[in-house]
């Protein structure tokens, strides 16, 4: 006559479940890397993406989107054409007044990236 071993049978199952489970989840992706750009305040050098917070034409503030997705305002104008393009700001990088407010940047030159 065999002996019956009923925890020997949990054991079995919850060790066909644990395959089951390790066997079924899905993969997962590869992680999105943000490049944090430090800021360096007074005259600095700050590549992003040209925003504006208005229509194309109309009154409104220039954004430098960093790659991080931290907003940088720009004092300038006439740069209507680049909205949208990658840039490379040059100028002088003030901090925040207040917190909750973005750092400024009076811009002495604004040049596009080429994306090759």
């Amino acid at each position: 006559m065999s002996k019956y071993y009923p925890h020997l049978s949990i054991v079995f199952l919850v060790l066909v479940g644990f395959l089951v489970y390790r066997s079924t989840r899905p993969t997962p992706e590869s992680a999105v890397v943000f490049v944090v750009t430090p800021l360096s305040y007074g005259d600095t050098t700050l590549p992003g993406t040209l925003r504006k917070d208005a229509p194309v034409g109309a009154a409104g503030n220039f954004l430098l989107i960093l790659s991080d997705g931290r907003p940088i305002a720009l004092d300038s104008q006439g740069i209507d054409p680049l909205i949208g393009a990658k840039v490379t700001a040059d100028g002088f990088l003030s901090p925040p007044a207040t917190t909750g407010e973005m750092p400024t940047m009076n811009v002495t030159s604004i040049t596009p990236v080429n994306s090759n």
